[in-house]
């Protein structure tokens, strides 16, 4: 029977076996010179959270926790009703702050031409002196029309009034059987919602016509002020004329009624201006009940429901990103491992949550300091029982990848990296 194991054969065999040990040993040496490799990784991103420019009434919920949105997507709506309404009475006060420096420019402009009218006519006997008495009669005629306009304004709000104050009563009637109704069972909660939000409404329109009725009352009240205003200057002007001595030092004392006028039409354009911009904040608050997603991502750590009044400025839920525009991975590398790491070199990424996949990856920058540095209380090296305890640098890793894989990588999740430090796939401009 021949032999098996000959000299020969076991010289070869003892060969190939330390060739193959040699060349694991070569291959673990030089991959332990090229490559550093860490466990200790983990994805961050950048959490956006949720709030609110307005405090409100949340009236519609369009999202729950998980779910993914897009940028513009609503979130929220908090309670138009009560923003709207400021919204109307902004308006109407600028209206009528316009009006009211409209008013005043008018007033300016006659007040200027009346006084050097009455000066002139003083200087000028008693033809010029007819002048300002005719001048005085259009401006009462003037004030006339006007005052007999503002009435005609009121007149109409005032009209208005039986129609919506039995609006409001029909609606009251509604919501007030279908409020039994809705507790015995008898109609569905949302035909009580609808019948409510119509008797809130009537009484939000009652509300502001009577605003309007009283701004047209206080509208009649200042023309009927200016209609005996221009009808004292229409008399005086008449005494002026029969005595145009007296009438000249009046009149040049009169004169700076012409700076107060100019003061007062410059001080009701401020207000005109100032109502403006109540109004512009009014309308931006109107538009802030609707909440929308500033990015995309997934919804996380809603604390808000439909009812609930969210208080301005107080976050209520985040958004996850989940582009790696917004998501990266921080590597604590061991200090002996940085000699060769540089900005832009190859990584490769394998998550925990995703076994089956490696990803590529780039360095993107290193860390001011070590983990230590930023710790609450961090260690006082001066001290007698110094230990030296080999430190971790955070590097920032970026995924060379487009897209997400499947939306599957999340902040938090634990990776492991490996940095091929032969090999750069992005250009630096600065060392670490």
């Amino acid at each position: 029977m021949p032999r098996l194991w000959t000299p020969g054969r076991r010289r070869l065999l003892l060969l190939l076996a330390g060739l193959a040990v040699g060349g694991e040993s070569a291959y673990w040496w030089w991959s332990t010179r090229t490559d550093a490799y860490t466990d200790n990784a983990y994805v961050v991103g950048n959490i956006t959270p949720i709030s609110s420019d307005v405090t409100g009434q949340v009236v519609a919920l369009f999202v729950d926790d998980n779910m993914i949105v897009k940028p513009g997507d609503p979130i929220a709506q908090i309670n138009p009703v009560e923003f709207q309404i400021a919204v109307d009475q902004a308006l109407a006060d600028y209206q009528q702050a316009g009006h009211a420096a409209d008013a005043a420019d008018v007033t300016t402009r006659y007040t200027t031409d009346d006084r050097k009218s009455m000066l002139i006519a003083a200087q000028a006997k008693r033809a010029e002196a007819e002048q300002a008495v005719q001048a005085a009669n259009v401006a009462v005629q003037t004030h006339t029309r006007l005052h007999e306009k503002e009435k005609e304004v009121l007149g109409a709000l005032q009209a208005q009034m039986p129609g919506l104050v039995a609006l409001q009563r029909n609606a009251q009637y509604y919501y007030q059987r279908f409020e039994s109704l809705a507790k015995s069972g008898d109609v569905p909660g949302q035909e009580f919602d609808n019948r409510e939000a119509a008797y809130r409404s009537a009484i939000a329109k009652v509300e502001s016509l009577h605003s309007d009725v009283k701004g047209a009352e206080r509208q009649v009240l200042a023309s009927e002020l200016q209609l005996q205003e221009a009808s004292v200057r229409l008399e005086q002007s008449r005494k002026a004329l029969a005595n145009t001595d007296a009438t000249v030092g009046r009149a040049e004392a009169e004169q700076m009624q012409l700076t107060v006028a100019a003061d007062t039409a410059m001080g009701l354009r401020n207000q005109q201006t100032l109502a403006e911009a109540k109004l512009r904040q009014a309308k931006l608050n109107l538009s802030n009940t609707l909440i929308r997603a500033p990015r995309a991502g997934v919804v996380s750590r809603r604390t808000i429901q439909v009812g609930k009044t969210v208080e301005a400025h107080e976050p209520f839920l985040s958004i996850v990103p989940l582009d790696f525009e917004n998501i990266w991975i921080v590597a604590n590398m061991r200090e002996n491992q940085m000699p060769n790491i540089r900005v832009g070199q190859a990584v490769k990424v394998t998550v925990d949550a995703i076994a089956e996949q490696a990803f590529d990856g780039w360095v993107e920058s290193v860390a001011g300091g070590s983990g230590a540095v930023f710790s609450l209380f961090p260690p006082d090296n001066a001290t007698g029982n110094f230990v030296r305890v080999v430190q971790r640098l955070p590097v920032r890793i970026r995924f060379a990848h487009k897209d997400n894989f499947q939306n599957r990588i999340r902040p938090g999740m634990s990776t492991r990296i490996t940095i091929d430090t032969t090999r750069y796939v992005r250009k630096s401009t600065h060392e670490w």
